[in-house]
């Protein structure tokens, strides 16, 4: 596997295990647990950084999938398991497509725009694919905090 997806998984990998421990344990009821108004639960984080990190890092890859972001923000009722799933089913995907990037289409650029209804925003491809993981990364901060006041509640 060419150095910089190797990277990008190892980098995956670690934080999806850290979002797993700060799920784990939890009841469905917990995982929809918000720590106020227009905070996240633990359930949206999931649904939200799955798909996201999916659709950046498909971008990047020209695997881009489609998803509906505004419902992402109302998600609920997931079972943990169901859950640490998403995140398993993404892992699983960029094992076997990181597998055969040579990284010769990074430094394309796509219009975000064709895939998502936004104002034209080119990237390129290599952006997309470290967009996915900074986003990812961003919202593993709020994953932990929600965890912390969850748990003194």
């Amino acid at each position: 596997m060419v150095p910089i997806f190797a990277g990008a998984l190892r980098r995956l990998e670690e934080m999806h295990l850290e979002y797993f421990e700060y799920m784990d344990g939890l009841s469905t009821e917990e995982l929809d647990w918000s720590p106020g108004p227009e905070m996240n639960s633990l359930c949206v984080l999931g649904v939200h950084v799955t798909a996201a990190e999916r659709f950046w890092i498909g971008l990047g890859i020209d695997e881009v999938i489609e998803r509906n972001r505004a419902a992402e923000f109302h998600a609920s009722g997931f079972e943990l398991e169901a859950l640490k799933a998403r995140f398993v089913s993404n892992l699983e995907f960029y094992r076997e497509v990181f597998a055969r990037q040579d990284g010769d289409r990074l430094a394309e650029v796509v219009d975000v725009s064709h895939y998502m209804e936004r104002p034209s925003q080119e990237v390129s491809r290599g952006y997309a694919l470290l967009r996915g993981l900074d986003h990812t990364a961003e919202h593993l901060g709020h994953a932990g905090m929600t965890r912390q006041l969850l748990d003194g509640r």
